[in-house]
């Protein structure tokens, strides 16, 4: 298998972005792209337009993987049809909707021997690959707690210049900004969860047993609406999303998640990593790490010797290449499609499945729920 065909399904920014760097990569040959509402793509690939032009395109082209980058609610219905036509599925990551939502594509997938990779790039940042290394070799010990989340001030993209919440016309805050006034619970798990959940090793050495989550008020987007004259408006009135959401996940072998979503109040971005154990810290915020009887008492060493020493796999392939083709993400997205074609070729196995990922977006319905309820939901 010198080289696999592509199609794409969602033609906005993800895929965009995708697109580029896939471009770049011998493996990936591009044939062709469905979207219901783009203006603007490549012309050297055929583009299908329609809500449901991506049956067509799909019939047509045969594609071996196709990548799915379209608004979340329409994730499952596409993949399913994919794979219904045998094809592999990449799947951008997304919250979650509803329980069980992907029970009929992870059945679907087994019954037709099809995969379906889960795109979360986080998985594949450069320092979380070494930690987890760290944590299968011992040096920090026994884990103990974890922290993760979502922060990253979305105001300036939910909101239009006039402070309309999804006003800006053909991006995601079309569809996305519609959550803050429906949905009061973490949107957005997996960039946080996900990466924590692979260190630990849950679904193999631990399981989420349950969680607790709690809400503050929503005041954050209300109030940037109001600075740009659109506080009088419905969806003003209407948002329910706390600023920041915060849950605690408790593991079957004891140990503490802490993960937070936080999306309407001024912050540099950040991940918020922190993973802790008993035999050492690793901060991911200020890069620092401490391993007792190797850094100086109850001081802080910088963690990038480390970062190098346990460098995964992955990155002493591709590292060098990553940083250069992927300054965006800093590697990880490139890193994580050269995962995606070592597992197609039979080389290496994708750290993440489709039940993974059911597992990592079930956070946000629970979280609902919780805090709803007020309450501690036990996790099936």
């Amino acid at each position: 298998m010198e080289h696999v065909k592509i199609a794409f399904i969602g033609f906005g920014y993800r895929g965009k972005q995708l697109f580029k760097l896939m471009s770049g990569i011998d493996f990936y040959n591009i044939v062709a792209i469905a979207d219901k509402c783009a203006t603007q793509y490549p012309h050297n690939v055929a583009f299908y337009q329609g809500s449901d032009a991506y049956v067509r395109m799909i019939d047509e082209h045969r594609p071996d993987l196709v990548v799915v980058t379209s608004p979340w609610h329409l994730h499952v219905e596409q993949s399913m049809a994919c794979v219904e036509r045998g094809c592999d599925v990449a799947l951008e990551i997304k919250g979650g909707l509803a329980m069980g939502e992907y029970d009929p594509l992870i059945r679907l997938a087994h019954q037709k021997g099809r995969k379906v990779y889960p795109m979360e790039n986080t998985l594949f940042m450069r320092e979380i690959l070494a930690v987890k290394r760290m944590a299968d070799e011992g040096v920090l010990g026994d884990i103990i707690y974890m922290r993760g989340g979502y922060r990253h001030d979305l105001r300036n993209i939910m909101l239009d210049d006039h402070g309309n919440l999804g006003g800006r016309i053909g991006t995601e805050s079309v569809w996305r900004s519609r959550f803050y006034t429906s949905r009061n619970g973490d949107l957005y798990p997996t960039h946080g969860l996900a990466p924590l959940c692979l260190i630990l090793g849950v679904g193999k050495r631990d399981r989420l047993v349950a969680l607790t989550s709690f809400a503050t008020k929503a005041v954050g987007m209300r109030q940037r609406m109001i600075e740009l004259g659109n506080g009088d408006s419905p969806d003003a009135a209407n948002i329910c999303l706390g600023d920041v959401v915060s849950t605690q996940i408790e593991t079957q072998c004891g140990s503490l998640i802490s993960l937070t979503h936080d999306t309407s109040l001024p912050r540099p971005r950040s991940l918020d990593f922190e993973v802790q154990g008993t035999r050492g810290v690793w901060d991911g915020v200020n890069r620092r790490i401490y391993i007792e009887g190797l850094s100086k008492h109850e001081t802080w060493e910088d963690d990038a010797p480390y970062i190098a020493r346990y460098e995964s796999a992955y990155w002493q392939r591709w590292g060098t290449e990553a940083i250069v083709q992927d300054s965006h993400h800093k590697g990880m997205d490139y890193v994580m499609l050269r995962a995606i074609e070592d597992d197609m070729l039979g080389n290496s196995i994708f750290p993440a499945s489709i039940d993974d990922l059911a597992l990592w977006t079930s956070i946000s319905v629970l979280s609902e729920q919780s805090i709803k309820e007020q309450r501690r939901i036990e996790m099936k």
